[in-house]
């Protein structure tokens, strides 16, 4: 049946006044006067003066990692750290957790604990020594283990760190790709507990308006699961997954959604990271941090040539975690020693993205995905590590449009929650959590935003004929808002609630239905 969409602001983001919108079977079949569109047997949906536009692609986040932080002890609320001692002592009692069992915990920033400090092993150990403990930073880039975790994972005083990664035993502190290899290896959940995780996941983006979700670093420990979810067709959101250079099983594996979406999963290239944090001074950079540091790199040269010479003999998209301008630079330059074909290059944070750096990336069609809620939870740490001056120019999103760049811009989420409201708000306003505003110069206007977070997602993930906009024989991929953000005072952005999220035709998101506690319209369209 045909649904009609009229009453209220249609934004189309296709240069053309409407409203009205037509859907059928998923798909936009007309668009104008809701007089010349209207037909007697329609289903019609009357927006009752709220906003429709067209849903929001997320850029770049980790979807499974979203799905596995449910899974985990929350001390993101946490003051100081025998606050987290007690959150993680409870967890256990609480679960009954065994010996041996692995207690998974995230969400911990030492920067806002009153130690201000991270954590210690010795710490963790006083909880338990007989069940392995692992606490992941706010970032993910870094986290702390106790002596049985580390133990099981087989990490000993005499065990080096890997390149482009710390490992300090005494404390249990590991950093970047220390963490990160070593993390994947603590054993999964079970499989039904996963299930139940990965559907809760698509609920939470579901509920800020969002319809295709990134998986940002698929691991092969995640294969089974993925071959779940596809089998047992759990997914509705669009879920679009990037693999690690050395992942040659898995694109073999799924090598029917290699850049084809089945069951809504798509591989969509491959991922690599290049540095780190800037908020733990490990985003790698010309100019050092006011401690005279300049972070680190996570790959040679030679090694991010090799992995970009395979991409492009592929023909697979890449996408780059740089944070540091350093860490851009060489990501640009050794794109450009062997750039062919356009693969849509991106480059993952680009926090600190140079003016002139800017010029090159138009140059080599690349596509920067900017952290823009970042100026919101880190900006005032930023000025403390970089100086005033310096951080006003972080996630430069006007400098950005000066230049021409396509850009996006994401919530790396679970680092935050997939929040794109609120993303929207950071890019017009700037504002950091003390209420300084950080860089007006680089506000940008909220029709620019609100691109970065639909038309241009689109065009990142070479979907642009199918999403991003409200445009006849587009998807139905849409979202009604409570207010309207072109029009809205632009400090009151962040209040504006989504009311509905529609896939491909389909109702996926009630906020009143999610309000009443009733049961979840989700669950109705699996």
């Amino acid at each position: 049946m045909k649904t009609i969409y009229t009453n209220g602001n249609i934004i189309t983001l296709e240069n053309e006044k409407a409203n009205a919108l037509v859907e059928e079977n998923g798909e936009i079949i007309a668009i104008g006067d809701y007089q010349e569109l209207y037909e007697k047997e329609m289903n019609i949906v009357d927006l009752n003066g709220y906003t429709l536009i067209p849903s929001f692609i997320d850029s770049h986040s980790h979807f499974s990692g979203v799905a596995m932080s449910l899974l985990q002890v929350a001390v993101d609320d946490c003051q100081n750290i025998q606050n987290i001692q007690k959150v993680i002592d409870k967890y256990i009692k609480n679960n009954e957790i065994k010996e041996d069992e692995f207690v998974m915990c995230k969400g911990y920033d030492h920067h806002h604990l009153k130690e201000k400090r991270h954590i210690t092993k010795q710490e963790l150990d006083s909880i338990s020594q007989n069940i392995p403990i692992i606490i992941q930073h706010q970032t993910g880039h870094c986290g702390v283990m106790n002596s049985k975790a580390l133990e099981q994972l087989g990490i000993q005083k005499q065990t080096q760190s890997p390149a482009g990664g710390l490992i300090d035993f005494d404390t249990g502190f590991l950093e970047e790709t220390a963490y990160i290899d070593y993390v994947q290896k603590a054993p999964m959940p079970s499989i039904e507990s996963l299930k139940k995780a990965f559907m809760k996941a698509q609920q939470i983006y579901a509920s800020y308006g969002i319809t295709t979700v990134q998986d940002g670093m698929i691991v092969d420990s995640l294969k089974d699961i993925y071959q779940m979810l596809i089998k047992d067709n759990i997914l509705y959101l669009d879920v679009v997954g990037y693999v690690g250079f050395e992942g040659h099983t898995l694109i073999k594996y799924f090598q029917k959604n290699v850049k084809n979406y089945r069951n809504h999963f798509k591989i969509g290239g491959y991922k690599m990271f290049l540095d780190g944090s800037p908020q733990n001074k490990t985003a790698w950079t010309i100019d050092p941090y006011t401690d005279g540091t300049y972070g680190y790199p996570t790959l040679t040269d030679e090694q991010l040539k090799q992995n970009l010479i395979k991409a492009i003999q592929e023909n697979m998209q890449v996408l780059v975690h740089c944070n540091g301008d350093q860490a851009i630079q060489h990501y640009m330059n050794q794109y450009q020693s062997i750039y062919k074909q356009d693969i849509r290059p991106v480059i993952i944070h680009a926090q600190m993205m140079r003016p002139e750096q800017m010029y090159q990336a138009s140059q080599l069609h690349m596509i920067p995905s900017f952290f823009l809620s970042h100026v919101y939870y880190f900006g005032d740490i930023h000025k403390e590590n970089m100086g005033v001056e310096r951080a006003q120019y972080i996630s430069p999103l006007h400098s950005a449009l000066r230049h021409h760049l396509c850009f996006t811009m994401h919530t790396d989420a679970p680092v935050i929650q997939p929040h794109m409201i609120e993303s929207l708000h950071v890019a017009v306003n700037r504002q950091t959590q003390s209420g300084d505003v950080l860089g007006e110069q680089e506000c940008i206007e909220p029709l620019e935003a609100l691109k970065a977070l639909t038309i241009h997602g689109a065009y990142q993930y070479f979907e642009e004929n199918e999403k991003g906009s409200l445009k006849v024989g587009k998807k139905a991929d849409m979202v009604i808002l409570s207010d309207n953000p072109l029009t809205i005072d632009k400090k009151k952005i962040k209040d504006i609630k989504v009311l509905k999220t529609v896939k491909d035709g389909q109702v996926i998101f009630d906020y009143e239905e999610s309000m009443s506690g009733s049961k979840n319209i989700i669950n109705l369209v699996i």
